[in-house]
């Protein structure tokens, strides 16, 4: 097998990310996609490039991945939320790494800071991509969302708290163009369908990225950064296991291809980690039997999630 024999799609590796990051919390599932969905929608209505609603969709999925913990989770779902809250600037820092998400990570970095009548244009003597106001308004309309409740009765009031800050939050503009989307009942459906994934995997087909194996690489790297970030116990834990893992793989006579493929399954074997409590992962003590039994759910969960990516199966069995 050749290095040129692995593709693996950059949006599907996204959609596996949020996904795992959708682990900390149930409360939280879907809100990722539900904030990619609405910011390609007003992209798509303002006419803006399919690169530009590709940048808008992958950020949507990976925007709040600096918020590990289910505190930081929850912090961000208030919608008066500070624009200087520091799971934006980890968020960047973090995705900013991998050279694909380049365009993305300033997105993600200013995806909370409010319009002000056009002041926040320009922000401590950096200029602003107009994106991240998009972005901004739809992360702020998702955690609006009451999931349990009837969608269509939440959507006018949902309108309203939207338009009541416009200029002060969010770019006329931008406003005046989610209203117009709003209006459609589809529109509703599709931010609380269940089936959100192939909606926006539909909508951004024909600007799909493939990885090879060193792109790869590159990208479970940083997924072992944010799964590690969980707990000062584990903060080079899946950089450990990559590296040793590789070392072991060489020394046993394995060729380079498969040597590659166990280091990003040793970055990878953890992700399922995600859903672990950290009082659990922290804990001092011995762990009880149903701690225990919780602590043995990560694996499952690494495989159902990696599961979702084509071209993974042979990483999975091993991360697994």
């Amino acid at each position: 097998m050749k290095s040129r024999d692995i593709q693996v799609s950059l949006f599907e590796m996204s959609m596996c990310l949020s996904n795992a990051v959708d682990l900390v919390s149930h409360a939280l599932v879907d809100h990722h996609k539900r904030v990619a969905y609405i910011a390609s929608s007003i992209a798509v209505e303002m006419g803006l490039s399919l690169e530009i609603q590709k940048d808008l969709v992958m950020a949507g999925l990976l925007h709040d991945i600096g918020a590990i913990s289910l505190k930081e989770r929850l912090d961000a779902m208030d919608f008066e939320l500070d624009a200087t809250h520091p799971h934006a600037e980890l968020g960047y820092r973090l995705i900013k790494t991998f050279e694909p998400f380049s365009d993305i990570a300033p997105l993600v970095r200013y995806h909370h800071l409010s319009w002000k009548n056009g002041a926040a244009s320009v922000f401590r003597g950096e200029k602003i991509p107009f994106a991240s106001q998009i972005l901004h308004l739809a992360d702020r309309t998702a955690v609006l969302i009451n999931m349990e409740e009837e969608i269509l009765k939440q959507s006018m009031n949902i309108c309203k708290r939207i338009m009541n800050d416009s200029g002060e939050k969010f770019v006329p503009e931008m406003a005046n163009i989610f209203l117009s989307i709003s209006r459609k009942e589809s529109f509703w459906f599709d931010v609380v369908s269940s089936s959100i994934s192939q909606i926006i995997a539909e909508s951004i087909s024909a600007a799909t990225i493939e990885l090879n194996i060193e792109e790869l690489l590159s990208l479970a790297r940083l997924f072992g950064k944010i799964i590690d970030f969980r707990s000062r116990f584990t903060a080079t834990h899946s950089s450990g296991v990559a590296a040793t893992s590789e070392t072991l793989a060489k020394l046993s006579g394995l060729l380079g291809q498969e040597c590659r493929l166990i280091k990003i399954a040793g970055y990878l074997h953890d992700l399922g980690k995600l859903s672990i409590p950290p009082e659990i992962l922290e804990k001092p003590g011995k762990l009880s039997a149903t701690e225990n039994n919780i602590i043995k759910h990560h694996s499952y969960y690494t495989f159902r999630t990696i599961e979702t990516v084509k071209g993974l199966d042979i990483i999975n069995a091993w991360a697994s």
